[in-house]
Formats: C-alpha cells, structure tokens, sequence
C-alpha cells in the first residue's frame, strides 16, 4: 500500500484513519478462513508525502524486496506481490500507475479522479472507486450556474494534476458562459521569488470582482503557504472545492476565516457505472460553517444525482446555507452588473464574454430577460412600452371626427358654410325673377351653389378612420363637384363676354346667347374630370392603408391613392380649368358693371388658385392626419372663397339695397 500524510509537519487524522481501515480489512480476511482460505494477507505501508519522486521509489522498493532497491529485480521468492493500493492524490496516482502498467501489477487508488487514469490502453491494470473528473465538472458547472456565478477565480496547485485539472475545467466551464478571472499556482520557487509571486497573486485577487473562488489540484505544503500568504484577501471570497478536498478538515481548523461558509462537493451515494465502465455516484453538496464557539459543523444543504434527468439532478435548500458575508445573501462574483429586461449586453473589448457593458435597445426592439444578448424586435403593429421590456399595440393615428378639437373645428366651419350656401341660393331662388339674378344666369348661379354646398359637405368623407369605400369616395367625390363648379365659374365667365360683346349692331356673337352654351361647358368640362375619375378607380383605385414607420409608437391609418398620376391627374384637371376661368375673367374685367360679376370671378379664382397652390407643398411635407387636415382646410377655403367673392356681392345688393336690383338702375348704369 502506498499512503499518503500531511507533509505540514504532522501525520494528518484523515489518513491516518485510512490507515487504519486498511489494517482493519487485512485482519478481517486473515482471520476469516472462507474469505481466503489457504491464504495470508501481507503488505507493506509507504508515504508518499505527497510527491511524484517519493512514490515512485517507494514502489520501487516494494518491487525488489528488503534492503537495497534494484529496478527490474525482485530480491526475494518467498513473497508475491498482488497488488497496490493508492494513492490518495492524482498527482502521485499517475506516476505510479504509469510504472505498475509496465509491469501488469493491479492497482486501486481510493482517491485519484485524473481522467486520464481511464485510458485503458495507458493504464490497463488501473482501477479507482471514485468517478474521474470528467463527471464532477458538469455537475460543479450547474451549481455554479444555480447562483449566478459567472466570473470566478482558480486557484490550484503548481503540479500535473493542478494543471489537468484546471484546464479541464476552464474547459467545460468556458463551454457554459462561465469566464475564468484569474488562474493562480502555488509556486514552487525560491523564497524571494516566492514572496514576490506571491504579492503579486494576492494584488491580482484583491483588485478582481470574482468573488468565488474553486480550490483544486493537490494538498501540499506549498499550498498551505499560498493559503497563509492569502488569508486576508481570502476571507471576503466565497471558496467552493471540490470532493478530493471534502474531508479535509485541517483546512477548516487551520483557515477558518477562509473556508467558513464555503461549499463542499463531496462524494455521495454509489449508483452504478456508465456506457465507459466508469464508477457513477451521486454528490453531496456541504456548507462549511464555524459557530459561536469557534467549533466547525458540516452542513448538508444539497445533492447532485447525475443518473437523474436534467431538471432533476440538482437540488439546494437555499435557507439552509451560511455565507460568509454579513447579511447571509448569495455572493455575486460577475465582471458587469446584469443587464436589466430592456437592455441587452455588448462585448467589452477583450477576450471575456462575461465582461460587458448594457445598451437600451433599439427603437422598436425590446427584451424581457435579464442579460440577453439581443433584444426582439416588435411586430409591425406594435410598439415597446417606456421600459422596452413588453411590446404594446402601437396608437392609431387619424382624423378622428369624435376625439379630434380639430375636427370639431372642421365640422362646424362646414355646417356654417353648408347654412349660409342653403341661405344663399334660397335668396336667389326667392328672387330668381329679379334683375340681378337674372342677369347673371339664374341656373348656372342654382348649379354653382349646389355644387359649393355639396363640396361643404364632403368634408365629412375626409374625417373618421379610414375605409376603402370612404378613400375612394373623398378624392373622387370632391374632384367632381369642384370641376362642376368651376365649369360653371368658367360658363358665367364665357357668357359675360358673349353677353357684352353680342350688344353690338350685327354682332355674330348674338347666335351663343341662350341656356345651351353654358349647359355644354359645364357638362363637358364635368365629364372629363368624371372619366379621369372613373380611370383612376378601374386601374388603381385608392384604399386603406396602415403606416406602421412613419413615427414612432404609432400606426397613421391613411388612405393611400392607389395611382400617384391619377391622383394628381383630378387635381391638374381642377387647376387647368380655374386657370382657363381666371384668365377669361381677367380679360373680361373692363366689361360694363350693369353685366359684368367678371371682376368677382377674377378675384374668386385668384383665391381659389392660390389656395391649392399653396396646399400641395404643405400636403407632400405632412403625415396622417395633419395631411388630411390640410386637404380640408383647402377645400373650405377654396369653397369659401368662390361663395363670398361672388355672391356675397350680390346678397348684398338683394338684401340691403333693393333699389338697385331694378331694370331701370341697370340701364341707368349703362347710360353711365
């Protein structure tokens, strides 16, 4: 048997109890004939101290006999040699596996967890009762994961199985999100270099964040100087080793600052072994704790169940642990605070991922778990609340008829005007026979303020959401009632100037007097806006739509033209025949005043031209319902304008000077 003691200066209770077992069996067997019957168990006890060199020579020893030790030579035939038993420690477990393999000897080691020991073509004659170390990282990982931790520190011993170990696990940690702060190595050097080595060590734990810190590799003396050197950086750090070092309670005793309130993986319950051959055990989980009266418990505060399924393996009684720091909290060992739902997280530069800086996310993303690393964007009718952690219905936005102050405004200017247009024409038709009215074509005034009224009236097609049947119906709706009554503007400007000009003594022009003239223009200037109407409905008429980027937050319901030309193409037509009615009315300004409303005409479609001219840039530079609003306000005005500049005029004439609506007045302004 090759054993292992404390190289601090004192046999160690834990092996000695191990030696101790061992002499215990070996009396069992040699007094029980029907174990080994015919058979004497022997053996021979060597210290390895813990070092490579000193177990190899030991084995040596026990391979050539008593006396001097000869390599490949045995010096007695009495004995024969079974097997070997040992060692405690990996770091020593490999040489001499490494050499009994040369030789076929059988070896179990009680203690030894390096993977490579399962290498069957390395290690044929190799076998160990604890499981590698292949299977306490996964489950060391989800503990770890359990708390959050996901910036810890390394420290481990300055040997092979230190560095076996810790490459192993940086390995399947990194796999898992989980950075490695800092690795230290118990040195192994001269004193002086020793010192500074370790300075440096304590300064680099001091200044990291990583308040947890694993423990692995192998129990030395240089280990417990490192440990001696550290204590006082150590003693706020949150120390969790794993099963090798589970029963070591020299540890506990000697550093009690440093390991109270640590946890302990230590070796469980046997559950059988794998598809590899390899021995499976369950795993507990231990709580370090010192007491008011400085005495050390060992807790059992959860298990780890490998053979389990995946949701299953791990359970902690959270209430039941002790931590070291004051108000008894989970410690937080992470290079950046967590990135709150709303956020998500960017790299530092460096070659950590666990070390980041947190961002809102984008306009229109959101995110609703913490450090996510990219946020989700929303769905075109959404929108995210103020903490971009929910996305929300987006507000519609339109020209509603009920919410809208503006709309209200709208409403009431066109019930005025609608009123005051009833007003009018129910003057004229009331005077219909007068001079006045007569004068200036009684029934293309009735046509002209029907149309004014009903283009008053279509204002309410403009307000509410909108629908395919309203989009159609708004454009379309007004184009035609404003082309009739500009057609009939253009008509009383044609027929002022035929009326003046057919005074004249065998004047041609005395031919076009009469009701068909007017009737013609209006019917055939209508009818042409009427089949550009009905063209643009049969190729691309317009219909809802939804504008989901426009703004932020919102969703402007508007309704879309369908055809770009056939929308301009109802406008340029209205345009044509107001410029076509101003320039025959500016030309037929200087006619006699007893026939002539020209000058009126004049200024109306200087209005109206006005209006929408000034209308189109402010309608292509606005959105939602601010654009609809501007396409109102045009036609209010436009219609505003031909009702007042013509026929305000003359109400007045009706009204407040009757005198003047007379035959008699007409020819006496004519004589003047």
């Amino acid at each position: 048997m090759v054993a292992q003691s404390s190289d601090i200066g004192g046999p160690s209770p834990l092996y000695y109890k191990n030696f101790l077992t061992f002499r215990f069996a070996i009396e069992q067997f040699n007094k029980n004939s029907f174990i080994l019957p015919n058979i004497t168990l022997g053996y021979h006890v060597y210290d390895s101290c813990s070092y490579g060199i000193k177990a190899i020579k030991s084995v040596l020893q026990i391979l050539s006999g008593p006396g001097r030790m000869v390599p490949n030579y045995s010096c007695t035939e009495r004995r024969k040699i079974i097997g070997f038993i040992g060692d405690h420690y990996s770091v020593t477990t490999v040489p001499i596996a490494q050499l009994l393999g040369v030789y076929r000897y059988s070896q179990i080691s009680y203690g030894a967890t390096n993977s490579v020991l399962g290498e069957r073509r390395f290690y044929p004659t190799f076998f160990q009762t604890l499981q590698s170390d292949h299977s306490i990282y996964p489950m060391l990982y989800k503990v770890i994961e359990y708390f959050g931790w996901t910036w810890i520190g390394i420290l481990a011993s300055n040997d092979d199985s230190g560095d076996t170990e810790t490459a192993l696990l940086i390995k399947y940690l990194t796999r898992r999100g989980i950075c490695v702060a800092f690795t230290i190595k118990t040195s192994l050097d001269t004193d002086k270099k020793k010192d500074w080595i370790n300075k440096m060590n304590v300064q680099i734990i001091r200044e990291s964040t990583a308040k947890v810190i694993l423990l692995y590799g192998t129990f030395s003396q240089s280990f417990i100087q490192c440990l001696r050197e550290m204590k006082d950086v150590l003693s706020d750090r949150t120390i969790v080793l794993n099963p090798h070092w589970a029963n070591n309670k020299f540890l506990m005793d000697q550093f009690v600052n440093i390991f109270n309130g640590s946890l302990v993986l230590d070796n469980g319950s046997p559950i059988g072994f794998d598809k590899n051959g390899d021995f499976v055990s369950s795993y507990r989980i231990l709580n370090w704790i010192m007491t008011g009266d400085f005495n050390v418990i060992t807790r059992d505060v959860g298990d780890l169940n490998p053979s389990a399924t995946e949701d299953q393996q791990l359970f902690i009684n959270e209430s039941a642990i002790i931590w070291k720091n004051g108000v008894n909290q989970i410690p937080v060992s992470r290079c950046s605070e967590k990135c709150l739902p709303g956020s998500r997280k960017i790299p530092r530069p460096g070659i950590h991922p666990c070390c980041y800086d947190c961002v809102l996310c984008s306009e229109g993303e959101v995110s609703n778990t913490t450090d996510t690393e990219k946020c989700l964007k929303c769905q075109d009718d959404e929108w995210p609340n103020e903490k971009r952690d929910l996305c929300i219905p987006k507000s519609e936005d339109f020209l509603s008829s009920t919410n809208d102050e503006i709309s209200a405004v709208f409403i009431s200017v066109s019930v005025f005007f609608c009123f005051i247009t009833q007003l009018i024409l129910g003057i004229f038709i009331s005077h219909r026979d007068t001079p006045i009215v007569k004068a200036n074509n009684k029934n293309l005034s009735f046509l002209l303020l029907v149309s004014i009224m009903l283009s008053f009236l279509c204002v309410f097609l403009f307000l509410g959401r909108p629908v395919d049947i309203t989009c159609m119906l708004r454009q379309i709706s007004f184009g035609i009632l404003f082309s009739i009554a500009v057609s009939s503007v253009l008509a009383k400007t044609i027929m002022v100037f035929i009326a003046f000009n057919a005074t004249k003594p065998g004047s041609v022009w005395r031919k076009w007097m009469g009701v068909k003239l007017p009737n013609c223009v209006v019917c055939i200037c209508s009818s042409v806006q009427v089949l550009i109407s009905v063209s643009w409905l049969s190729i691309s008429p317009p219909f809802q739509e939804l504008d989901t980027h426009s703004y932020q937050g919102q969703i402007i319901v508007q309704c879309n033209e369908g055809s770009v030309i056939g929308f301009y193409s109802v406008l340029g037509y209205m345009g044509v025949l107001a410029a076509v009615s101003f320039i025959t009315a500016f030309i037929a300004r200087t006619l006699p005043d007893s026939f002539n409303e020209a000058k009126y005409i004049t200024f109306s479609m200087l209005v109206f031209c006005s209006v929408w001219i000034a209308m189109i840039p402010t309608y292509l530079s606005t959105k939602g319902k601010y654009m609809v609003a501007v396409e109102i306000f045009s036609i209010l005005t436009s219609n505003a304008g031909l009702l007042g500049c013509i026929f305000f005029p003359k109400c007045y004439i009706i009204l407040c000077r009757p005198e003047w609506n007379s035959k008699l007045h007409l020819l006496d302004n004519r004589k003047t």
